[in-house]
């Protein structure tokens, strides 16, 4: 919470920016990217909603920036978690299962990011302007090569461009997850009701498992 009325300096504005992020980031704890509304962040960061839009242009506007974020910090963490889970010495199909199980969990234990990821296309990058988009793409164009590069330290027998490839399809592969193993009240309900729909009622992190796996000895064939 910040102690000013109204930003006036640079440390201000970014001070009160981090605190409409921190907002958001709490009630994506509570709730779906669908649930999140403008006039709830703003009454939550004590901000009126006109002074919530002097520092980012939508509640996508945010929710994007917010994504960006998460996808650093992801970076910056799950190498170091998933090196020390791999041992270069064993065999490859015992590394990439590794990286398959680290991997899976990583994004498990962040619903946040998850979250954002699976909105991204078809809500986020929607009512924003042109300029907000374009730095969204820009950041976003440094992380897959990251996530590419992460994968190709711990399986160098992807080489570049299937690192690269891997890293694009394991982006497409949460959000399409994430949608499918957290669905709509209504349709859990379903689930519960009758078990013949066993097959369709997954756990996120088992199903992304799963799919790494596959994936990776996809493209370890081909290479």
């Amino acid at each position: 919470m910040t102690t000013f009325q109204r930003a006036r300096s640079e440390e201000q504005r970014s001070e009160r920016r981090l605190g409409i992020l921190l907002t958001a980031s709490a009630m994506l704890s509570e709730m779906p990217v669908s649930e999140v509304s403008l006039n709830e962040l703003s009454r939550r960061g004590g901000l009126a909603k006109s002074g919530l839009l002097r520092y980012f242009e939508s509640r996508e506007a945010v929710l994007l920036e917010l994504l960006t974020l998460a996808a650093r910090d992801f970076l910056a963490e799950a190498g170091e978690q998933l090196a020390s889970l791999v041992d270069a010495q064993d065999p490859l199909e015992v590394r990439a299962e590794a990286v398959a199980s680290g991997l899976a969990a990583s994004f498990g234990a962040r619903p946040m990011l998850c979250e954002l990821l699976s909105a991204q296309a078809g809500v986020l990058e929607y009512n924003v302007s042109v300029e907000v988009a374009t730095r969204f793409k820009q950041t976003a164009r440094g992380s897959l090569p990251g996530l590419a590069e992460m994968l190709r330290k711990l399986l160098p027998e992807l080489g570049q461009e299937h690192s690269g490839q891997a890293a694009t399809l394991i982006i497409l592969l949460i959000g399409g997850l994430w949608t499918h193993t957290n669905p709509a009240p209504a349709v859990r309900a379903v689930y519960r009701a009758d078990p013949s729909f066993s097959f369709m009622d997954s756990e996120f992190t088992d199903a992304l498992h799963r799919s790494l796996s596959v994936l990776f000895a996809g493209f370890l064939t081909l290479g």
